[in-house]
């Protein structure tokens, strides 16, 4: 059996030093140790303008997986950017966009985290809240979605994880503890995706895909950077390489 190749998408940022070039395309190295811990080989895939190159890139690999990142333009869902909104790229989402769009026509699997978990919920038809100050969360204690990043490898806040789900299966478990890296939410979950896994003041952070789309899993959590304290969130990478 040949070796499955997992497409990462990038980052891009300008270059503060602007030593060689304006812009970079990077992807964080806690991606790549991910995938490097099942059998699949990590192939990098960089943010074009020339949205035609999807197709190639995506018939080279057999299953992607979707980054963190910066915020998701509020445009691709229909709003005008609010004042809390931080840091976007464009071209990044248009590109994404693209990428999701031919995986679900060649079937690909997809793991998505953080920035990768809104930005397919928007792709499909979904909307986010631009800042979680405005999540309305009834009258259940809202709970901190930024931990400090020098505790992000650890768990920050408890998870209702839905049973039956693909995530139950990976996991074993209806509660688990999670880190949390985030100051934007899924509002509206779109049509083909169902949620299963919330925060304890009822924000969605976990959603897989009905049939009429790959396999898809997404979650708003940073399990690459869990994996740096202990393997619990191992399986979710090896759920990408054995799906």
């Amino acid at each position: 059996m040949s070796q499955k190749i997992i497409g990462i998408t990038c980052s891009n940022s300008p270059d503060p030093h602007e030593t060689w070039d304006f812009c970079k395309i990077y992807v964080p190295s806690s991606y790549i140790e991910g995938i490097n811990q099942t059998e699949a080989l990590p192939f990098l895939i960089p943010i074009q303008e020339d949205l035609t190159l999807a197709e190639s890139y995506v018939q080279k690999v057999d299953a992607l997986l979707f980054t963190g990142g910066q915020d998701v333009h509020p445009m691709f869902y229909g709003q005008d950017p609010l004042p809390e909104l931080q840091g976007f790229s464009q071209i990044r989402d248009r590109w994404e966009q693209t990428l999701l769009q031919v995986a679900i026509a060649q079937h690909k699997p997809i793991l998505a985290i953080c920035r990768g978990f809104q930005a397919i919920n928007v792709f499909l038809g979904g909307t986010l809240y631009q800042d979680l100050s405005y999540f309305e969360h009834s009258n259940r204690p809202k709970v901190q979605h930024v931990q400090d990043n020098y505790q992000i490898i650890y768990p920050h806040h408890s998870l209702t994880i839905q049973k039956p789900s693909v995530l139950y299966d990976l996991l074993g478990q209806e509660t688990s503890r999670v880190n949390s890296c985030h100051h934007q939410g899924i509002k509206d979950l779109a049509p083909g995706l169902k949620a299963i896994a919330w925060s304890s003041d009822g924000l969605i952070e976990a959603f897989q895909s009905s049939k009429e789309y790959p396999p898809i899993l997404g979650v708003q959590w940073h399990p690459e950077m869990m994996i740096q304290h202990n393997d619990e969130m191992l399986p979710l990478f090896q759920w990408l390489a054995d799906v």
